[in-house]
């Protein structure tokens, strides 16, 4: 038996083909074809599928189900996507049943941070522990919390929504959802960009980023980079940074007491800097007992772990 999974993105869709163990056979991208409200992609992919068992020469009887990684909100239940603008899906979209009719297979689908959260879990930091967080801070920020084995969803699809904690209460910068202080905004590659600007205008610190800082040409790295040289500028705001993540995983620790919190997306390439930073300030201010065993640590999968995670509900799912 295998198992198909397509982590799809806005530019291209990531496609899987795993046994069981969720061991990846085989892997490669298709272009995200968004033209005409991306009616074609669902076809495109399993157009390519079909295309890729006749070269590999496997058969899709052998196929158990096929999992999905969307990048909107989506109820889990049902497989419906309740919007997806990286796809120019507009209101809800039945993906299961569209995908089902298309294959004739089960299908499952969930949030692209949710199968990514899932993928780190069982193939990658997780070590397939029962109770996992992961957080991704890439452009924005992303996540899922596992608990139990089980991703949780919520009511309504919004559960393991990380980005959107409230930490900053000074609410300084606006974030995508529309409210103000979301973790998105202060931890993100954009809210280091963020905080360096709005301090460097309070504090008026010398720093060696200033130039790169009044031409507005700024980027994360750069602030990390300084950081690991000792510059006390971009220090300071790595510390604000780690600050505001370990606030907001001492309050999810207490709600979920994970074993693992996994730290993915482009601004954990910091590796151990941040995670130092984060471990220190999360010692300080988490509830000791919810601390006791829990490891922080970087993600390992990269860009396979979404469609190790999408093939992971079919594992879990289907029977």
């Amino acid at each position: 038996m295998i198992i198909l999974a397509a982590d799809i993105g806005g530019t291209t869709c990531k496609l899987g083909v795993m046994d069981e163990r969720l061991e990846i056979l085989h892997k490669w991208e298709i272009p995200t074809n968004k033209e005409q409200d991306g009616r074609h992609i669902l076809k495109n992919i399993h157009e390519s599928f079909q295309k890729n068992a006749q070269i590999k020469n496997y058969s899709m009887d052998e196929v158990k189900g096929i999992g999905l990684g969307v990048p909107g909100p989506i109820d889990f239940d049902n497989g419906v996507v309740n919007g997806a603008i990286n796809l120019n899906w507009a209101g809800k979209k039945n993906i299961r049943e569209e995908y089902e009719q298309l294959s004739g297979k089960p299908v499952y689908v969930d949030n692209d941070a949710n199968v990514a959260s899932l993928g780190e879990k069982f193939k990658g930091a997780g070590q397939n522990a029962k109770d996992v967080v992961c957080i991704t801070l890439g452009t924005g920020v992303g996540g899922g919390i596992i608990s139990n084995n089980e991703l949780v969803h919520g009511y309504n699809g919004s559960g393991g929504e990380l980005g959107h904690f409230k930490v900053d209460f000074k609410e300084r910068f606006l974030c995508n959802c529309g409210h103000r202080g979301c973790l998105e905004t202060v931890a993100s590659a954009t809210g280091v960009v963020n905080l360096a600007y709005h301090y460097y205008e309070e504090l008026r610190f010398s720093t060696i980023i200033e130039d790169d800082i009044e031409s507005r040409t700024l980027q994360a790295k750069q602030v990390f980079d300084a950081a690991k040289e000792g510059d006390e500028f971009s220090l300071y705001i790595i510390r604000k940074v780690s600050n505001y993540i370990a606030y907001a995983l001492s309050v999810i620790s207490v709600m979920s007491n994970p074993e693992y919190i996994i730290i993915g997306g482009g601004v954990s390439k910091a590796g151990d800097f941040l995670i130092d930073h984060i471990e220190e300030r999360f010692q300080e201010i988490t509830f000791k007992p919810a601390v006791e065993g829990t490891k922080i640590v970087t993600a390992k999968l990269g860009n396979d772990a979404g469609i190790i995670g999408a093939a992971g509900l079919i594992k879990q799912y289907v029977k």
